[in-house]
């Protein structure tokens, strides 16, 4: 019995070395960077046998070199500056400003003229009067004032045979026709500035000067009033007017006169103190024949 177990003892332990001879022969190892090879193996297990007669695997370590494996070299990933992107502001959106719209001008809304005078800087703006003299003592707003402006008589136009404007004179000098005031019994102003322009309608018209005098009246029906009081005349009629008018010119003014002619009276209140407030009516009267339009 203890025989046959030795013998079972011995056939395991060569069993076990010839497993070991077949799987220990050699051995490879590999990665991706470097491969291992081990070629050599030296087994050196023994069975060794004690008095007793029992059998004893002593089993020897073969020394297998150890061979280093070189790890590989990774390179740190420098880490890149990240590019900021530049602050952007915001651009809140600007409404557009509003057109200015000018305010509508008062004088666009009436027909209006212009009177300057040679040599000098009057210059004046008239209105076509309604019949109702309104403009005399209000402006354009429709505001009261006792200055006014210049008005063209409703019954005459430029284009009939008299013309008549109407404006006011003060002693305040304010008043459109002040400047008129030079020409009484000043021959010397006259002389330098003896011609007048209108503009009317896109129409220029060119008067001179050829009477000056003062109108005296003690009612409306006086002679002195015919000038503005009469407006139709006949052929006749006509020519002897003008020459009455010339014929009362305070000086000679050298222009002469015939009924062919288109004639342009301004009418103001004297200033004259010989007259101011003496007379129901005392007016200044430049008169002026058209030469031009």
């Amino acid at each position: 019995m203890k025989k046959g177990f030795k013998y079972l003892v011995f056939l395991i332990a060569f069993i076990y070395m010839f497993i070991m001879l077949l799987i220990l022969p050699e051995l490879d190892l590999g990665t991706n960077y470097n491969t291992v090879r081990v070629t050599e193996y030296q087994s050196n297990n023994e069975i060794s046998f004690n008095k007793a007669g029992n059998a004893t695997l002593v089993a020897h370590v073969s020394t297998i070199p150890v061979v280093e494996v070189p790890q590989p070299v990774v390179e740190p990933v420098k880490e890149q500056p990240v590019q900021q992107p530049a602050p952007t502001t915001k651009q809140t959106p600007r409404e557009a400003p509003a057109p200015t719209v000018p305010a509508p001008n008062i004088e666009d809304q009436f027909n209006l003229g212009t009177i300057t005078i040679s040599n000098s800087d009057y210059f004046r703006k008239f209105i076509m009067d309604d019949g109702s003299y309104y403009y005399l003592n209000h402006d354009l707003y429709g505001t009261y004032n006792n200055i006014g402006m210049p008005i063209v008589d409703s019954r005459t136009n430029f284009k009939g045979r008299k013309t008549i404007i109407y404006a006011h004179s003060a002693k305040n000098g304010r008043s459109p026709f002040n400047y008129l005031q030079n020409y009484h019994n000043n021959q010397g102003f006259y002389n330098a500035h003896r011609y007048i322009t209108i503009n009317y309608e896109g129409h220029t018209y060119k008067y001179e000067i050829f009477s000056v005098y003062v109108s005296l009246a003690d009612d409306d029906y006086s002679e002195g009033l015919e000038y503005f009081r009469n407006i139709y005349y006949t052929d006749s009629e006509w020519d002897q007017t003008v020459r009455w008018y010339k014929s009362n010119s305070e000086y000679e003014t050298g222009v002469n006169v015939s009924g062919s002619d288109k004639i342009l009276i301004f009418q103001t209140c004297s200033m004259d103190n010989n007259y101011y407030g003496k007379y129901y009516r005392a007016n200044l009267v430049v008169m002026a024949k058209l030469i031009e339009g």
